[in-house]
């Protein structure tokens, strides 16, 4: 979702496909339970007509992930494709290219099976198990009692399978891994295996390594099989189980016939979801551990560039420069990279201490009245007393006061200790519009005093007011 949009509209019509899946389902029950009891009477083309609808959603469901996970990988590859294309050729020789050129081809395509099965699979059984087990009430407590009772058994027993499916499938991608860096590295050095005759021995080595990646295959689908098959006997027992139950009072008459076989019909239903989680997991795994090491890149990729922007980022005395871009490109890194002792800082998270509003602006001891008041000014910080007590909680202050007791606080720092650079991260986010338009022009009134002024913001009147703007790309 963070890292990809294509993911979130795809969940918004994964949900219009589960919920005309499960109603269909249970149309679909409800006609065939009453053409059994009531044939004459009952209506076969309602049936069909449901479970055509129930076809056609999970044909929808198939197209409408495919075409996701086809926009997802490509986003992700691009995001990926960029971030090594920014990084140096330092980094670049410290990785595995190897594992790179694996994730950005097999490895990413895994993510079919992770789209098209595992979360639709998430996001139905979410809809679908509730409206089966209140579907299963209307018609008999005992039967979806006994439903709810035992369905937790299913998920418990995932949990196990899980450990153990996860254990053998991080082996299989490292077994795939080191195969596929083997044979690179062989093809690269085969002029010089040639030339001291090690160029056959080669061959054994790939054979063996093919080998052992060949049992970790088999070790990966073995544990698939059994836990299915585990999955599947659970819930074979639970239905059975409401079965059993249904029958023997149908044979004592509290429960009728029609009410009996809706339920024994809808009761597979009802676990199914949660048994296809099950067996999706295993076909997602794949997907799931190669995700993990791309978001992993990415986020390495985005810190390492982040640092070399800041290299460039050089704060200029008279200039007013503003950082900006999206989320996650760097730029509070960038921000951090240029602190030091002749520094005023305001974070984006700043904080105040327990005490006046005086005391968070100038600190314990002594303070020069005058510049107080111009750093008071400069922050538009006209609604405040300087005594008014700040709690723990902030509860008496707004945001946006809070923030402006902040920034305060940094241009006090630059007056009075005579820092050469003041950094401001998001300045005036919680500011209304009238005030931050005055924290603009003081911050340009900064900079034409000889401040070298840093500011990372996506306020249009800083940038408006900016001597220059750099825009980070994600």
């Amino acid at each position: 979702m963070r890292e990809a949009k294509a993911a979130r509209w795809f969940f918004a019509g994964v949900v219009v496909f589960a919920l005309l899946g499960t109603l269909s389902t249970i149309g679909f029950a409800f006609e065939l339970t009453q053409l059994v009891v009531n044939s004459p009477a009952a209506n076969g083309w309602l049936a069909l007509g449901a479970a055509a609808v129930k076809a056609a959603s999970m044909i929808g469901q198939e197209w409408f992930s495919a075409i996701a996970a086809n926009r997802v990988k490509s986003q992700l590859r691009s995001r990926l494709l960029d971030q090594i294309t920014e990084a140096n050729s330092t980094w670049i020789s410290r990785q595995n290219t190897s594992e790179l050129q694996l994730l950005l081809t097999t490895g990413l395509d895994s993510l079919d099976a992770y789209f098209a099965k595992f979360l639709p699979q998430i996001v139905y059984t979410a809809f679908a198990m509730p409206i089966y087990v209140l579907v299963i009430f209307t018609q008999d407590a005992l039967s979806a009692l006994t439903i709810l009772v035992t369905m937790p058994l299913i998920p418990l027993f995932m949990v196990f399978i899980g450990w153990a499916t996860a254990k053998v499938q991080a082996r299989q991608l490292a077994s795939l891994t080191a195969l596929s860096a083997h044979f690179a590295d062989a093809i690269r050095g085969i002029t010089t295996l040639r030339v001291f005759g090690r160029a056959e021995a080669q061959v054994e080595i790939m054979r063996a390594n093919s080998e052992q990646h060949r049992k970790r295959t088999m070790k990966v689908l073995s544990v698939s099989f059994l836990s299915g098959f585990a999955l599947e006997l659970i819930a074979s027992l639970a239905v059975a189980l409401v079965a059993v139950s249904i029958g023997l009072r149908l044979i004592d008459g509290t429960i009728t016939l029609a009410a009996g076989l809706l339920v024994l019909v809808l009761a597979p239903d009802a676990y199914l979801p949660l048994r296809m989680i099950g067996a999706n997991f295993h076909a997602s795994a794949d997907g799931v551990a190669a995700i993990q090491r791309t978001f992993v890149l990415i986020d390495s990729l985005a810190e390492t560039n982040s640092l070399r922007t800041a290299q460039k980022v050089q704060p200029i005395p008279g200039q007013l420069l503003v950082l900006s871009g999206p989320s996650g490109s760097g730029k509070t890194t960038a921000l951090k990279a240029l602190i030091n002792q002749k520094t005023a800082w305001m974070p984006q998270g700043s904080v105040l201490l327990e005490g006046t509003v005086r005391s968070n602006i100038v600190g314990p001891g002594s303070y020069d009245q005058d510049l107080l008041e111009r750093a008071t000014r400069l922050a538009v910080l006209d609604d405040l007393d300087f005594e008014l007590e700040v709690g723990a909680s902030f509860a008496n202050i707004s945001g946006g006061q809070l923030q402006r007791v902040a920034l305060a606080r940094a241009f006090y720092r630059a007056l009075a200790k005579e820092c050469s650079t003041i950094l401001l991260d998001e300045p005036s986010s919680a500011i209304d519009s009238g005030r931050a338009e005055r924290v603009a022009n003081a911050l340009a009134e900064l900079a034409r005093e000889g401040f070298a002024v840093v500011v990372v913001s996506h306020q249009s009147n800083l940038i408006q007011a900016a001597d220059k703007v750099i825009e980070l790309a994600k």
